[in-house]
């Protein structure tokens, strides 16, 4: 696939940063604190009349704001967002610049500094040393947050549904919202878990392979195993073999996993699916 002209501008940065020495794909990061456990300890402080502590934080640059010898950049993980205020007397010139010239929006930073509050009251790093963890390529779609009633709201460019579902990597780095719905469905799962396994069900797992089909009525995938010369089926239900289980002497058993069926394609209806049988 040709590289865009934002592309190859990125390339040439990274061909840089290895020409000066600079790794853009470290194999280690040193991390002291998620971004939400660096804004508990900052606030902790504050509680107790001390100044921010040391931390060394990790994230995405979401955004970058150059005023002169002072540049403000916003950094965000999977468990929040924080601002990075470099000034170019506590990084030193060369770092300053290079930040500047070589550092995009979408790339993995890692910051060492102080936590504080900025004049306006924001949350803060005061960097004393930053470094590129990975450089990206490819630019994520643009994002701009505006208050409303006090709250941030995040617009997008990436509002398209089907590009969304397409580039699901980019939706979920884009829309908190979309990366909440799969720590729903996790804490979902693990509570169904929780309930069958405190009535003393006993979860199994069933195969996937199956020569024959059923416990449905779908049309099934169907593959072929080589060795045994064989068709097999990708299962579209658990039920023939949990009820194997029951004769087998299990009073309890149920099922979290995946079936498959060969049948149409919605918004609400796909071919792979998560299913529990008990």
């Amino acid at each position: 696939m040709e590289l865009t002209e934002l592309e190859r501008l990125r390339v040439e940065k990274l061909e840089r940063l290895r020409a000066g020495g600079i790794e853009p794909y470290p194999r280690r990061v040193t991390r002291t604190h998620t971004i939400a456990e660096a804004l508990v300890a900052l606030e902790a402080a504050e509680a107790a009349g001390q100044e921010g502590p040391q931390v060394a934080v990790a994230g995405r640059v979401r955004s970058v704001r150059v005023m002169g010898k002072v540049t403000f950049a916003h950094i965000e993980d999977g468990s929040g967002s924080i601002q990075l205020f470099l000034r170019i007397q506590d990084v030193g010139e060369e770092t300053y610049e290079l930040f500047k010239q070589d550092f995009d929006l979408g790339d993995f930073v890692g910051a060492e500094g102080t936590l504080m509050r900025t004049r306006t009251g924001e949350r803060s790093v005061l960097v004393s040393q930053i470094r590129m963890l990975a450089k990206a390529i490819s630019p994520l779609p643009a994002i701009k947050e505006k208050e409303v009633d006090g709250e941030p709201v995040r617009y997008t460019t990436f509002s398209n549904v089907e590009e969304r579902y397409r580039q699901r990597y980019a939706d979920l780095a884009s829309n908190p919202e979309v990366r909440e719905v799969f720590r729903v469905r996790a804490r979902t799962i693990n509570a169904l878990r929780r309930f069958f396994d405190e009535h003393d069900f006993l979860e199994v797992e069933t195969p996937i392979l199956q020569p024959v089909y059923g416990g449905a009525a779908a049309r099934p995938f169907v593959t072929h195993h080589h060795q045994l010369h064989q068709d097999l089926y990708l299962r579209i239900a658990f039920e023939l073999y949990l009820k194997r289980l029951l004769v087998g002497m299990y009073d309890r058993v149920y099922e979290i996993g995946h079936d498959f069926r060969n049948e149409g394609v919605s918004d609400r209806h796909n071919p792979e699916f998560t299913q529990l049988e008990f």
